[in-house]
């Protein structure tokens, strides 16, 4: 049996789909911002070692395992938990360049980290988690330059990237 991923079919119809995408680049502002942690704890995960150590992260994992192979590729885990579960999370990468999925288009990163792949949890959306991650990165690591990126559409998702402290910086279309 073949698998669908793997099918002609698939692909075809993922190249066909790019064509219909767009993607918005932000760069970051470099200044402190205030932020209320809400008694959530950060966490920052650079191995898969590591990952597998913290109990929390076990059901992440199993249902994303695929993702595990993102430690080797230069990426690391980031997100913010309360007690054992996580809230919202997503992947910091630093390199020169970084190819966007979305649109199959290569960017050059200069020297920037690269913030891809967030996801809020269901029951946690809409109260400021995916804001607040954001701002405790840019914090965290206040000397470093980032650049992040949403599809065109997730409105959401660009309102939180702007308000974090992102600019838009331009448009990336196959």
């Amino acid at each position: 049996m073949i698998k669908f991923k793997n099918s002609f079919i698939y692909k075809l119809l993922k190249y066909i789909y790019q064509f219909f995408l767009t993607v918005y680049i932000f760069d970051s502002n470099i200044k402190f911002r205030k932020i209320n942690k809400k008694g959530k704890l950060i966490f920052f995960i650079k191995s898969i070692k590591e990952a597998e150590k913290n109990s929390f992260l076990k059901n992440y994992f199993y249902k994303n395992n695929f993702k595990l192979k993102r430690f080797n590729e230069g990426s690391k885990f980031i997100g913010l938990r309360n007690k054992n579960e996580i809230i919202v999370s997503g992947w910091i990468y630093f390199g020169n360049k970084w190819v966007i999925e979305e649109v199959n288009k290569e960017i050059r990163l200069n020297k920037r980290y690269l913030l891809y792949d967030f996801l809020t949890e269901k029951r946690f959306r809409n109260k400021g988690y995916y804001k607040l991650l954001l701002k405790t990165i840019l914090n965290k690591f206040n000397k470093k330059k980032f650049t992040i990126y949403a599809l065109s559409n997730n409105n959401k998702s660009i309102r939180a990237i702007e308000k974090s402290g992102f600019m838009f910086v331009k448009k990336i279309s196959k």
